[in-house]
């Protein structure tokens, strides 16, 4: 699944790239680099880590955001839910919950000031289903939905979008079982 994610930041960020994006990445030096010299007609590539406080630099530093895409992803083995190590909970939760909150923040205050834009939350179909030994990833993708609803709900009024997209393989079952 780490791929997959990994397989669509690249290709938004080399398609805004190539429209003249500046483009922020948390990608290894290597695919940084090379995002960077796709950027032929004006972008810019920026690395910037998505789970610290580092990821807010690059929004603050914007006096104007038409419009982000926040995919933040990191995988560890399927665990059960009681054995999962909390030192991988606590990564995941960095990651794909304080990385998503911490970026959609201020992007939303660069947003309000200027009356407009559009925010993309890449969360995945584990953010709207469970299954075994994904509990922690499951969790932590859920949070992505729940920002996207309430944000989107909030700030539609003010002229800025906020929308999530849940990439993932079908065939799926979405139900409960009862007992």
């Amino acid at each position: 699944m780490a791929a997959r994610g990994c397989a669509i930041a690249a290709r938004v960020s080399h398609g805004f790239a190539r429209l003249g994006a500046r483009v922020g990445v948390d990608l290894n030096r290597r695919d940084t680099l090379k995002l960077a010299a796709t950027t032929r007609t004006g972008g810019t590539a920026i690395r910037v880590c998505l789970a610290t406080e580092a990821a807010r630099s690059i929004v603050v530093e914007r006096r104007a955001i038409d419009m982000t895409f926040n995919n933040a992803g990191i995988q560890v083995p399927p665990n059960d839910a009681a054995d999962e190590p909390i030192e991988n909970f606590r990564r995941i939760v960095a990651v794909k919950s304080f990385g998503v909150w911490a970026r959609m923040e201020h992007e939303l205050r660069v947003m309000r000031a200027q009356g407009s834009g559009a925010i993309v939350h890449d969360s995945s179909l584990g953010g709207l289903i469970g299954l075994p030994g994904r509990a922690a990833h499951h969790g932590t993708k859920h949070a992505a939905p729940g920002m996207t609803k309430s944000a989107g709900v909030e700030y539609a009024p003010r002229g800025i979008r906020v929308n999530a997209v849940c990439p993932g393989d079908l065939p799926v079952y979405v139900g409960f079982t009862e007992h």
